[in-house]
């Protein structure tokens, strides 16, 4: 399921580093329409069960470590489970204002998106927000497709979901063929991370693949990472 919220900024400026942010916004939302819930994701590390990206339609550049974004906001969120879904759209709805660094977020609007349907064993994705993937040895490295470590470090972020999230025993299948990507580096908890973004196509079970879609790929998911849509099935 996927929700898009929309809001209005007090002013027109959010940090570089703004996914923390929004983050915060997601941990409020969840605590006011089910603290328990919150309790059970955010007490101890665990995998969570979505991912999140943000839209800026008035974004006019950077200027002195900023991006000037215009007043509009757009918080994107996918998610597996439709419990989740249905808490965080009441949290969304009872948070109607939100402090956000320097800024103020009124809420505007709410609204259910279309999730698609995956039945294909070959579904070609574009990345929603960027992709991170981590170095097994080194999880504070960053690989982009084609470097050393690269398809070991997205199989093992993609097993963990797919055993913690669908209960898959054995080897979980992938393939991962890149079509267009490039790489962006973003600034996360004042840290400069190598991302990508792009076209790319993923083979696989259909309900691991529906579940990717769902949860979003690689590591860092819940931060505002790895969030897809499906390009053609």
């Amino acid at each position: 399921m996927r929700l898009a919220i929309d809001y209005e900024m007090s002013s027109e400026y959010l940090p570089k580093d703004y996914r923390s942010g929004f983050m915060a916004l997601i941990k409020k939302a969840m605590e006011t329409a089910n603290p328990l819930l919150y309790e059970q994701y955010y007490s101890r590390h665990k995998l969570k069960p979505f991912t999140f990206s943000t839209f800026f339609r008035g974004l006019k550049g950077s200027e002195d470590g900023k991006f000037n974004i215009g007043k509009d906001v757009r918080l994107n969120l996918s998610t597996s489970s439709l419990e989740l879904a249905t808490y965080l759209y009441n949290g969304f709805y009872k948070t109607r204002s939100f402090p956000l660094f320097d800024n103020t977020l009124e809420l505007k609007h709410i609204s259910l998106r279309r999730s698609e349907q995956i039945r294909s064993s070959g579904v070609i994705f574009k990345t929603v927000s960027p992709i991170l993937v981590n170095n097994l040895g080194d999880s504070g490295r960053y690989l982009l497709p084609g470097e050393q470590g690269f398809t070991d470090g997205l199989h093992f972020a993609v097993t963990e979901v797919v055993r913690a999230f669908l209960n898959w025993q054995g080897e979980v299948p992938l393939e991962f063929e890149k079509i267009t990507v490039k790489r962006r580096v973003i600034s996360h908890y004042q840290q400069s991370m190598s991302a990508f973004i792009g076209m790319f196509k993923l083979k696989s079970n259909p309900t691991i693949l529906q579940l990717i879609y769902d949860v979003g790929l690689g590591v860092r998911r819940s931060q505002g990472f790895g969030m897809l849509e499906v390009m053609k099935q």
